[in-house]
């Protein structure tokens, strides 16, 4: 008597499994040794049953049919089949003897059994397969309803078992806006990009290099704004997004042909950011005897800036010591912060009790909506009237809504907090300018800089965007409340 031994599971997560496939062979090694069962053959699947057309199973079948064995063991039937076609097969080749017997943890099928009741318990299993299917994809909808994703993170984001949320993958996060960056210069296709990014240093989990399809789906990706897509249906995502929705847009406008980039063979990451002080014209860049020279493009009466070339890297400390007029000790930041966080404590209560009194008022409108819906539905008032009043309490809750909003905006906690990370970026940006490559050098220019003026190779003007703009006028020995201010 040979036995085929059977083991499967729905999906290779381990951690989604009632019982694993080692665990479902160590159930059925204990059966064949209690009955003296001769296993002549293993089969380990990782599919689901709920369709016919798994591999394993088929084999296996198809193993049975030439007579090499003709019994199986497994830890019970819904392991063998969750859908009617695989199930009826398997009760035909029962009945027909070519299956002589099926051993389960729960009891002995055998050619002479009534079969109906195998065939409820395929049936059964074949019920429970549909109602998890329901059950999953409601759950996912209320998730994805919530802002979190209900998947394996995409590349780029880490699955927190504790907290059931998405966190930044730290060791591939930074190639994603790389990947959009190179892609709109127009001068990297895909393959360009593949190869970048692998000499960049960035793999797949799998520790391969992300193919052209791999990069164009990371481009594809609108979840990286922060946005999910499911059927067609966007929701808010509450996990952070690695870049901008202009960016991403921009993306598919040249992946589309809306867009066709200018090609950018040579990258110049200080060009855009610098014009001539005596005729308002913007410095240019060129490569000439291996290095990048700055100069001004104009040659207007009275203007002889254009004879004069500037290295790249003499440009570099010129940049940095613009950027190292808004660098704050960290430590007096945070000191600072602590000092001015204990100070608003007092505001922070008197914020407490705007927003408790703010959501007493919202909460008597349920009262309130939830009396006018019994008083129509008693025939008190009219349609007409009760329109008008369930009208005014949505525009009344609205306006609560509203100021509860502007008033957690406005609680000190909240505007210290982003106050706090605007200065740290401006304290590190110096060593992140100098020490990053030129992509970065670009990107901390663009998140801090307008423009800067030149004039007699020296940087004359140097117009920050905001809140920037203020800090380097502050003086290096204020107190946190002023840096805020």
């Amino acid at each position: 008597m040979k036995y085929i031994a059977y083991y499967r599971k729905s999906t290779e997560a381990e951690d989604r499994q009632l019982l694993s496939l080692d665990s479902q062979e160590r159930e059925a090694l204990s059966l064949a040794e209690k009955h003296n069962l001769l296993i002549t053959k293993t089969f380990k699947e990782s599919m689901s049953a709920k369709s016919a057309g798994r591999p394993l199973f088929n084999e296996m079948m198809k193993t049975i049919q030439s007579g090499k064995a003709d019994r199986i063991v497994c830890w019970k039937l819904d392991r063998l089949a969750r859908n009617f076609i695989d199930g009826g097969l398997i009760i035909d080749m029962l009945q027909n003897g070519v299956i002589k017997e099926i051993q389960t943890s729960e009891g002995v099928h055998k050619q002479g059994d009534d079969v109906m009741l195998m065939a409820i318990k395929f049936g059964m299993a074949n019920q429970y397969s549909r109602n998890l299917s329901v059950d999953v994809k409601r759950g996912n909808r209320e998730k994805l309803s919530r802002g979190g994703w209900p998947n394996r993170a995409p590349l780029g984001f880490l699955n927190d078992k504790a907290t059931r949320t998405l966190i930044i993958d730290p060791a591939r996060a930074k190639y994603i806006p790389r990947a959009f960056e190179l892609y709109l210069t127009g001068s990297h296709g895909f393959k360009e990009i593949s190869d970048t990014l692998y000499n960049e240093g960035f793999r797949t989990r799998t520790g391969k290099i992300a193919n052209k399809s791999y990069i164009q789906r990371i481009l594809s990706s609108i979840f990286y704004t922060g946005i999910m897509e499911r059927e067609g249906k966007y929701y808010q995502g509450i996990h952070q997004p690695l870049i901008s929705k202009e960016t991403f847009e921009k993306a598919q406008d040249v992946m589309n042909g809306r867009s066709h980039p200018r090609p950018q063979r040579l990258f110049f990451p200080l060009r855009g950011f610098m014009k001539c002080e005596n005729c308002g014209c913007a410095l240019t860049a060129s490569l000439k005897k291996g290095h990048h020279y700055y100069y001004c493009t104009g040659n207007r009466e009275g203007c002889n800036e254009h004879k004069s070339y500037m290295r790249e890297i003499y440009l570099y400390d010129k940049v940095s010591d613009i950027l190292n007029g808004i660098a704050f000790s960290e430590r007096k930041i945070e000191l600072m912060y602590k000092a001015a966080k204990s100070e608003s404590h007092s505001n922070n209560i008197y914020s407490e009790q705007i927003l408790n009194t703010l959501q007493t008022q919202l909460n008597s409108l349920k009262t309130k909506e939830s009396l006018l819906l019994d008083t129509f539905l008693a025939q008190q008032i009219t349609k007409d009237l009760y329109d008008a009043k369930i009208l005014a309490l949505h525009n009344e809750r609205i306006s609560i809504e509203k100021q509860i909003q502007e008033t957690k905006s406005k609680q000190p906690v909240n505007v210290l907090e982003p106050t706090k990370k605007v200065f740290l970026e401006a304290s590190r940006a110096k060593n992140e300018f100098l020490d990053g490559d030129d992509f970065k050098k670009r990107k901390v220019l663009e998140n801090l800089c307008w423009n800067l003026s030149i004039k007699e190779k020296n940087i004359y003007t140097a117009s920050l965007k905001s809140p920037f703009d203020l800090m380097i006028k502050t003086p290096k020995n204020a107190d946190f409340t002023t840096l805020c201010g």
